[in-house]
Parts: C-alpha cells; structure tokens; sequence
C-alpha cells in the first residue's frame, strides 16, 4: 500500500469527509470515463454509479449528523479537476493505483464504521464494501480477468443499482 490512510477526530468529521468524497467521486470517475475506452471505460462508469449509490446510502446518515450542507457543485467540479489532472495517466498506472493505494481508503472507511453509531453501522459499511469493490476490479483487471467487472457489478446488485 502506497497512501497512507488519514486520521479522524470523531465519527462526524469522517463522514462528512466520506460523504463529500462519494459526491466528488462520482464526478471524478465520470470525468475519467470520459478519458478511456474498453473495459476501463464501462468500469469507471460503473464506479461512478458506485459513488452515487455510496452518496444516496451515505445521505440519511449525514442528514442525521451534520447540521451544514454541502456545496455539491463545487464538490463535483472537484471531482472533474482531479480527474483533468490524470488525463496523461496510462490504464495500467491507473489500475496500479487503484490497487495500490485505495487500500489506505478501506483503513479509513473501516475506522468510519468503527467510530459510528451502533445504528449508523450498517449503512457505514457501504464505505468499505465499494472500495474493496474497486480495489478487486483494480487486481483483476491487471491479472487479465476476463470477469473483472463482476466485482463492481456485485456491489451495484447488493446496493440496489442495477
């Protein structure tokens, strides 16, 4: 694992982090798509539904919690910048990094679930469950499995999305 994951102070913090995160990511992998064909294509689609989908699970828990909103616009013009900034990155290299360094995101996401509410704890899981999802697409994928969307699409199942 290449990133290190982040430390939280207490449970609203992270999931206000994790929450805004789902929102800029699902811009950001729409944004990626956008820059690839093939299998990584229909992949980061899907990842962009998987962000949506952990944001729509996320938003009951973040209404219930945090008394701010969030600037979902500026949030996803975030998202759309990161992914401009990855445009010269190769498939590979952003496969690498998927299975490299989101890791550290299920660290963090663990702690999420942790730090929550006995009651918040199932709906906190989706955290974990969607970048475990992507982290076993990411080593499929460069394994040459022909069958590495399934993991993805699994996760999209069991949420309710497809």
């Amino acid at each position: 694992m290449s990133a290190s994951p982040r430390a939280f102070s207490d449970y609203e913090a992270a999931l206000k982090m994790a929450y805004e995160e789902e929102v800029s990511g699902e811009a950001f992998f729409e944004a990626l798509a956008g820059l690839h064909e093939g299998t990584l294509h229909q992949a980061l689609t899907l990842m962009a539904q998987m962000e949506r989908v952990t944001a729509r699970v996320l938003s009951p828990l973040f209404a219930k919690r945090l008394s701010e909103a969030c600037d979902i616009a500026a949030l996803r013009r975030a998202g759309m910048q990161d992914a401009e900034a990855l445009r010269a990155t190769s498939a590979q290299d952003l496969l690498v990094h998927m299975r490299d360094d989101y890791p550290a995101y299920v660290t963090e996401f663990e702690w999420v679930v942790q730090m929550a509410p006995h009651e918040d704890r199932p709906l906190a899981q989706v955290l974990v469950e969607h970048e475990v999802a992507i982290i076993e697409f990411a080593r499929a994928e460069l394994a040459g499995d022909a069958h590495s969307l399934g993991f993805l699409k699994q996760f999209l199942t069991g949420w309710g999305d497809v």
